[in-house]
Parts: structure tokens; C-alpha cells; sequence
């Protein structure tokens, strides 16, 4: 992080952002099956981006934990993302399988889907850098949830300037 404090104040307006895009899914209260599912697939999927170029680094974990702090989750769904986010760290989830898995609930296309997709761009762009494993994943991403492969350098060119 800069010492000049640029970094923590665009990682604020970041967060801003992913809390608005995905604000009306959670209402800080108690989730419901379909939003259990959202935070378990997110929280496991951003797990296994921020691992996907061998290190975790802190502006990822920042980003994590502030996405936890910004949603409001209650504590019950703060452990849900949290084990989530451990899984996917120790690539203990078939990322096909979560998308398969989130995309029987929320169908390509939705809002949801576009939510989470966004979510993971924006982790990914968390240290202004996409390293090669990073887009490997997005890729796969990017085709699992039904996007066309140039929405990916579309969103990341408008989510890092």
C-alpha cells in the first residue's frame, strides 16, 4: 500500500462499488438459502482467485475482509464467507462445479451472475495487477458464467483506470 494513503482510499471507493452492486442481495439480517448460496459460491470463488497466482497478498485479503465489513454480514454468514474463502484458498473446490452449482440458482444472465463476476474483477484488480494464473482463472470464469471472452478485458481496462 502507498504511504501516501491513494491506495486505501481507492480500495474504499472499490468496496463502495461491490457493496452497491451487491448491497440488495444481503441486508446485513439473516440469509435465506439463495443468498447463502451467493456468499458460499463469491466468498469460495474469491478464495480461489486470490490463490490462483500462488499468494495471497494483502491488498486481496483487505479486499475480502472489507467486502465481509461493506455487505454487513451478519456473523453467521461472515463464518460462512470466511470458510469459503479458505476452501477456495486451499483449492478444496471444483471451480466448474461452483459455477454449475451457483448458475442452477442464479441463471446466466441475471444480475447475480453479473454481480459476482464483477466482484471477482474487482479482487483480481485489487493490487493493479492480473497476474497470469489470475487470468487463467478469470477466463475460465468469464466463459463458465456465459460472458463472451472480450467482456474480461472490457471490465478490467474500466475497473483499473
Amino acid at each position: 500500500m502507498a504511504a501516501n494513503g491513494n491506495s486505501t482510499s481507492t480500495m474504499g471507493e472499490v468496496l463502495r462499488d461491490v457493496r452497491l452492486a451487491l448491497g440488495d442481495v444481503f441486508g446485513g439480517g439473516k440469509l435465506d438459502p439463495k443468498q447463502e448460496l451467493i456468499v458460499d459460491v463469491l466468498f469460495g470463488l474469491l478464495g480461489a482467485l486470490a490463490r490462483a497466482d500462488g499468494v495471497v497478498s494483502s491488498e486481496e485479503a483487505n479486499f475480502t475482509n472489507g467486502l465481509m465489513d461493506e455487505l454487513k454480514l451478519s456473523s453467521r454468514a461472515r463464518k460462512l464467507a470466511t470458510e469459503a474463502f479458505d476452501r477456495g484458498c486451499r483449492r478444496q473446490l471444483d471451480i466448474d462445479t461452483e459455477i454449475l452449482r451457483f448458475l442452477r440458482t442464479c441463471p446466466r444472465g441475471s444480475k447475480d451472475v453479473d454481480r459476482v463476476y464483477e466482484s471477482l474483477l474487482r479482487l483480481a484488480a485489487a493490487d493493479a495487477c492480473i497476474r497470469p494464473g489470475e487470468r487463467r482463472f478469470l477466463e475460465k470464469i468469464t466463459l463458465g458464467m456465459g460472458y463472451e471472452p472480450a467482456e474480461l478485458d472490457t471490465r478490467l481496462k474500466r475497473i483499473m483506470q
